[in-house]
């Protein structure tokens, strides 16, 4: 990488001099004449490090290093002053520069303070990186799951996270579309500013109008003063709109406004309100056949949909029950103050074997129930719902149509060595692979070593 720094200083000897040094170094150097046209320059943005003057013809190197550190924290100035004004340089220090060096200057000491100086940064900037990617991977881990259908949400939502476009999400009830939603906006740069969620099927078409725009005093019955709708509310931020197919005809016409002009009024209002939201939707409908009903606008459907993010059921992602079930064991033997073991093969395999039609929501319910009525230190049938407990699926193993051959494998073994008790030399016998495989590959998916 080559670095870009910028030298201001009103002497044009002192300037071209220590450019052409600092070229001499491999750097990139550009120059400014005032302050004023440094800051400006600085602005544009790409500069590394700032060597400035401290007396200079209208914006001084004091008031410079200032806007630097108030636009950019984190930029190294490194200052420069005449013998007589090196109290000025000390308090410039105190204000945020980096170092101090006075006229003339020792060539060969600057070239070893900016290394250093670019050196520091990088390091800084190395730690920030290490530290976002840490906050990433801590918020995509509230969506539990190492299965290719989920590696694929992850990586749609760390690319469209950062972006403006609007997102939908889609998906049946209970696979975690609100959790998708958390994670853009976390992932977002909108992260500081408020996340606002309106549940859209639990609001008549009367009240979402005023839910989303807000209302004017009077403007009907029981509005006793104005009120702000959730558009104000998240201005600069993110709108999640959950079940955005449920919306009256009249609304989605109001929102698609909204979304192309980012402007609206209150109800019983005249005044325009500029917005600048970032919408993120979802829904458990098919939006296109609504569409083909004529019960959805397809303009609005566009404005949504920029980039979808299709949340897999939890059929379609069996492999991720063994992390779903222990992250779920864990929560729930905690809140209720239990000691627990596990789960008994019988009730591991009911779990597998089991469709889940509620999805994750469901799956979550059950253990929460199981957990709750356990009288012992290992979950068996018995605690489980009946809906669950009363499946039989002995001799078979289900592989949804579009699994992918790591995961058909996932399954494969784990359902067999359920079926064999955990005995991993049976179960390797009925795969007809070597126990030493069976065991690298437990071991590669973070499976214990359960005694036979």
């Amino acid at each position: 990488m080559q670095f870009r720094l910028l030298v201001a200083d009103d002497e044009k000897n002192i300037r071209e001099g220590l450019a052409a040094s600092l070229e001499m170094d491999g750097y990139q150097v550009e120059t400014a004449a005032e302050g004023d046209a440094a800051f400006k320059r600085f602005q544009k943005g790409d500069i590394d490090l700032v060597i400035t003057d401290l007396r200079m013809p209208g914006l001084s190197g004091e008031e410079l290093l200032k806007r630097i550190d108030s636009e950019t924290p984190g930029i190294p100035v490194i200052v420069l002053t005449g013998h007589g004004t090196v109290e000025n340089a000390v308090a410039a220090m105190r204000n945020g520069a980096y170092d101090f060096l006075t006229k003339p200057v020792d060539l060969n000491h600057l070239s070893l303070l900016v290394k250093r100086a670019l050196q520091n940064r990088e390091l800084i900037l190395k730690h920030r990186r290490l530290e976002e990617e840490l906050e990433h991977r801590n918020l995509l881990k509230s969506m539990i799951g190492d299965s290719a259908p989920m590696r694929q949400v992850f990586d749609t939502i760390s690319r469209a996270a950062p972006s403006k476009a609007s997102i939908l999400i889609t998906g049946e009830s209970g696979v975690g579309k609100e959790l998708v939603a958390d994670a853009i906006h976390e992932l977002s740069p909108r992260k500081g500013k408020p996340l606002v969620k309106v549940h859209c099927a639990a609001l008549s078409a009367s009240i979402m109008e005023s839910e989303l725009f807000g209302h004017e005093k009077g403007s009907f019955t029981g509005a006793v003063s104005r009120t702000r709708g959730r558009f104000e509310l998240a201005n600069e931020g993110t709108l999640f709109l959950d079940e955005i197919g449920e919306i009256d005809q009249n609304i989605q016409i109001k929102l698609l406004r909204v979304l192309q002009d980012k402007k609206f009024e209150r109800v019983g209002g005249e005044e325009t309100i500029e917005t600048d939201v970032r919408i993120v939707a979802a829904t458990n409908k098919d939006l296109k056949a609504e569409i083909e009903k004529g019960a959805f606008r397809e303009d609005l459907y566009f404005r949504l949909n920029v980039v979808n993010i299709e949340v897999p059921p939890l059929r379609e992602r069996k492999g991720d029950l063994p992390l779903l079930i222990t992250a779920f064991l864990n929560e729930f033997a905690g809140e209720n103050g239990k000691t627990l073991e596990g789960i008994d093969d019988k009730a591991r395999a009911a779990l597998y074997a089991y469709d889940w039609p509620g999805n994750v929501r469901e799956l979550r319910n059950c253990i929460e129930s199981a957990v709750v009525m356990t009288r012992g230190p290992v979950i068996t049938t018995g605690d489980l719902p009946p809906t669950v407990r009363t499946q039989n699926d002995a001799g078979w193993i289900r592989i949804p149509l579009g699994t992918s051959l790591e995961e058909a494998e996932r399954i494969i073994i784990r359902d067999t060595l359920s079926a064999q008790k955990g005995n991993k030399s049976k179960a390797a016998e009925v795969l007809a692979i070597g126990r030493k495989t069976l065991h690298r590959k437990l071991a590669d998916w973070g499976e214990g070593e359960d005694e036979e």
